[in-house]
């Protein structure tokens, strides 16, 4: 891992935003009710999926003096993920709401799904938030921990790319994006969907 040093930071992080964007891990699967990841506060985390958070919050304990701050959505499984990391980072999450998960029919474009234009508008919404979290924090690094869907579409608009392409996207569980960002435009993609996590 190569250690991050923001007031260090090269030319072309100065005066950027980084933020790490975090999938929580994996959760509890019910049978009988196939909806209720998508409903909030949803079910926490399986025991694989303790065990992947744990994990990859020891690897952001080796940057833990860079982060500026931490967020979680307000899905059970997310701040699960979300609390694991900030033991090691010595922070508190900040529980948001507005970017909770929402269906993956959205990138199939079928606008007469009876789900669609739900699921459209809370990606419109976790969108307008992850642009406020940006203006909140410029020039910091932040983490955010959200959910495969709300990542994928948001760096896939940021990116510029059409639904069908967003969906072409994985996503795993406890996986890392760092992105880098002037103001609220993506400059810099340092790597998607890996899971370590690794600054340069």
């Amino acid at each position: 891992m190569t250690h991050l040093n923001l007031k260090n930071a090269t030319p072309n992080e100065k005066g950027k935003t980084l933020v790490f964007l975090v999938r929580h891990g994996d959760r509890m699967h019910i049978p009988e009710n196939s909806n209720l990841g998508l409903q909030i506060p949803g079910p926490g985390l399986s025991a694989l999926g303790k065990k992947q958070a744990k994990t990859i919050a020891m690897k952001f304990s080796k940057i833990k003096k860079e982060i500026d701050i931490l967020y979680s959505s307000n899905m059970t499984r997310s701040i699960e993920t979300a609390k694991e990391i900030g033991k090691k980072i010595n922070q508190k999450p900040i529980v948001c709401n507005g970017i909770s998960e929402f269906n993956k029919c959205l990138w199939e474009k079928k606008i007469y799904h009876k789900h669609f234009w739900t699921n459209y508008k809370l990606h419109k919404i976790s969108l307008k938030k992850f642009d406020e979290i940006l203006a909140k924090n410029r020039e910091k690094l932040i983490v955010i921990v959200a959910h495969g869907n709300v990542i994928k579409g948001i760096i896939g608009k940021k990116l510029g790319l059409n639904m069908n392409q967003i969906k072409k996207f994985g996503y795993n569980n406890c996986a890392v994006t760092l992105a880098r960002f002037k103001g609220k435009k993506l400059d810099y993609i340092y790597y998607l969907n890996n899971k370590e996590v690794v600054t340069r």
